[in-house]
């Protein structure tokens, strides 16, 4: 696991089983459509158009049987799959036709657009969606893999809509009921338990994006959205905080490691998207508030908090280390650390201005808060913002640090939490094409905020990023950003 995740996959862990964990979602969509065009829902190409909308699929099913030469390994594995996992399963008469032709599906052309009936559209969806659903529920029925290892495996794996996230998105009553529209039309196909509990509890699945291992007397938690490079989204702050209330009671537990998926990013930032949803100043003090609580919980968790940088960590990931008990980076990182958030036209909200100033002076955490530049690994330890770089595996590391300081054979300073001597006014900067309306916001975040205990100069910080939220370079830096991406300097107007 170790291994493929340091060279930049995405592993699972899963049982055995025949087609393991994806194959049957893969292979089952196939048959799927294929029946649904036998049942006269549509013609292949008009089924592969309204399932690849109904999915999320860059391509359709039959797409990607043409694509991949898949024919001859979906004919035998469907047919396998009949005694191995359920009776539904089985090579379809259409395919038994295409194999005896050897002729590929007759499927759309690059940009051929194929109209389709709102009917139409609507049964395609209602059975693809249906027998997807059930497949999916299927496989974590058996056991042979995790809700949130299964929703990652096929969401990367076969590029799709995630199951389990779409089935909350449209509410678990009605997938369910999708399911069982399905299941009554095909006999042998299965109503999975996990779903119909979900129905009954009336709540969402609920998918792991911070994952918990114990070693020992030290849990690791993970966070992990690799497609996003780990970004934070209120669900992930929620789970945060979730696995800190339960550290905190956790008597078997003296220490805590916090680190991210993958090699490129311990966190990557704030989810842009769920910026983008706050319409008010209120809206912006409540989100502020609300990305603070996981990290004043493990500030003040009363055992070792041990950030382990796998990679980079920009904004709220940089402002969570920030909250650990100590920081270690692993070795050769040219950009490990920064507070990026004046390029999006917006105050850092979950702490930098208050923290970041306690940890390595308030002349330098103006300059990286006010211009965005970021610091190599290197950097960042000659500045006391991190511990020390690790040459191996920085995890490893970590919870060894932990367990020693748990025990009391290294002492770790946590952060000051008075206030601290700050300038009426801060040095000058190159602000280049940045806005000065924001500049001025972060100013008095930093020098406002200081002069109080880090407490009150937090909440002075949420204060402050509501009032950004109401400008009109927040809309121009964070529109920027999802239309161009991080790259593209926005055009700030200064108000």
């Amino acid at each position: 696991m170790g291994l493929y995740e340091e060279i930049g996959k995405i592993p699972v862990l899963v049982g055995g089983r025949f087609g393991y964990a994806v194959n049957p979602v893969f292979e089952g969509l196939f048959l799927a459509a294929a029946l649904a065009v036998e049942e006269g829902l549509g013609t292949v190409k008009e089924v592969d158009t309204g399932a690849r909308v109904a999915l999320g699929l860059g391509i359709g099913p039959f797409t990607a049987m043409n694509l991949t030469g898949g024919n001859p390994i979906t004919n035998h594995s469907l047919d396998v799959m009949t005694s191995k996992i359920g009776p539904w399963f089985r090579s379809p008469r259409l395919m038994k036709e295409a194999m005896a032709s050897g002729k590929p599906w007759e499927v759309p052309k690059r940009d051929e657009k194929v109209e389709l009936t709102p009917e139409q559209s609507r049964n395609i969806a209602d059975t693809m969606l249906g027998a997807y659903f059930g497949l999916a529920g299927e496989i974590l029925d058996s056991g042979i893999i995790t809700l949130a290892d299964l929703e990652l495996g096929v969401e990367t794996g076969l590029a799709m809509r995630a199951p389990f996230s779409l089935m909350n998105e449209m509410g678990v009553d009605r997938a369910l009921g999708l399911v069982e529209f399905y299941a009554a039309g095909h006999p042998g196909f299965p109503v999975p338990k996990c779903i119909t509990a979900q129905a009954r509890a009336g709540r969402p699945f609920r998918i792991e994006q911070v994952i918990r291992r114990d070693e020992g007397d030290v849990a690791v938690l993970t966070i992990r959205r690799p497609r996003v490079l780990n970004a934070l989204n209120d669900d992930v702050y929620d789970q945060l905080a979730t696995h800190a209330r339960a550290l905190a009671a956790d008597k078997k537990i003296a220490a805590v490691v916090i680190t991210g998926f993958g090699p490129k990013a311990f966190v990557s930032g704030a989810d842009v998207g769920f910026l983008s949803a706050i319409k008010s100043p209120a809206e912006g003090v409540a989100t502020s508030e609300r990305s603070k609580v996981s990290g004043n919980l493990f500030e003040h968790l009363g055992k070792p908090v041990i950030c382990a940088l796998n990679g980079m960590a920009f904004g709220g990931g940089n402002e969570l280390a920030m909250c650990c008990t100590a920081r270690l980076v692993r070795a050769g990182l040219p950009v490990a650390v920064a507070q990026p958030e004046a390029n999006l036209g917006i105050v850092p909200g979950a702490g930098a201005t208050q923290r970041l100033p306690r940890l390595v002076g308030v002349e330098r955490a103006a300059e990286m808060l006010r211009t965005g530049r970021a610091l190599s690994g290197r950097e960042a330890v000659e500045c006391g913002l991190i511990r020390e770089e690790v040459v191996g595996d920085v995890v490893d590391a970590a919870v060894r640090l932990a367990r020693a300081a748990a025990r009391g054979e290294v002492a770790l300073t946590p952060i000051g939490t008075g206030p601290i001597e700050t300038p009426d006014h801060l040095p000058p900067v190159e602000l280049g094409h940045l806005s000065r309306s924001i500049d001025a916001l972060i100013c008095r975040a930093i020098v406002e905020g200081c002069r109080l205990p880090l407490a009150d100069g937090l909440r002075l910080e949420s204060e402050l990023f509501g009032e950004c939220c109401a400008t009109a370079d927040m809309r121009i830096g964070v529109d920027n950003f999802l239309a161009n991406g991080p790259r593209s300097k926005a055009v700030f107007v200064h108000r």
